[in-house]
């Protein structure tokens, strides 16, 4: 699991450690967006931080529409984008959580008690999304529905951790792991 200390530097050059931060990264996929978020798991609240949007969060939309040439360049963004947010996660592991959401306007936080249920799901069979672990849908009081893509088995396994001990009862657990494929799998009943 990933546990990160936050410390922020008040006034003077003396350094507050706060508590351990559990934190993964989840892809939203909506109609309007996609959306990669860094989502730290903090006292009674879930803070969704931006780390990459638009094509830098979707390059395989290229490959789609321009066949060996958009396979090339897709290639690259990827690459290019998989750095990028590798050193993007690295400075924010290291920030207060509450600080980051001003930094993107997409940046936001929910509190525990605005979700009714969530579930962590297996991959589908056939997917139009891009490669994907898994997935994470949430049902929040206001009818709002969202859905989460774990993108490899690390985050989704952190996850599944995480959110476990976090959301307790309100989320219902559908995979399970399949160390002959490694992979998740759907829970068998």
């Amino acid at each position: 699991m990933n546990y990160s200390n936050v410390s922020t530097a008040p006034s003077g050059d003396r350094v507050k450690e706060l508590e351990a931060v559990a934190s993964f990264t989840a892809k939203l996929a909506s109609a309007r967006a996609t959306r990669v978020y860094r989502v730290y798991l903090r006292r009674a609240d879930l803070y969704f931080i931006v780390l990459a949007d638009g094509l830098s969060a979707n390059p395989e939309t290229l490959t789609v529409h321009f066949g060996l040439l958009g396979a090339l360049i897709g290639a690259m963004m990827k690459k290019r984008a998989k750095k990028k947010n590798a050193a993007a996660t690295q400075r924010m592991d290291q920030t207060d959580p509450e600080q980051l959401l001003t930094e993107h306007k997409h940046s936001f936080r929910l509190h525990t008690s605005e979700i009714r249920e969530g579930s962590i799901e297996p991959r589908p069979w056939i997917t139009l999304e891009g490669h994907q672990a898994g997935h994470w849908k949430l049902l929040l009081r206001d009818d709002r529905k969202m859905k989460f893509q774990f993108e490899n088995n690390d985050d989704m396994a952190t996850a599944l951790n995480a959110l476990s001990k976090f959301l307790g009862g309100s989320l219902k657990v559908n995979v399970e792991w399949d160390e002959k494929k490694k992979r998740f799998k759907k829970k068998k009943a």
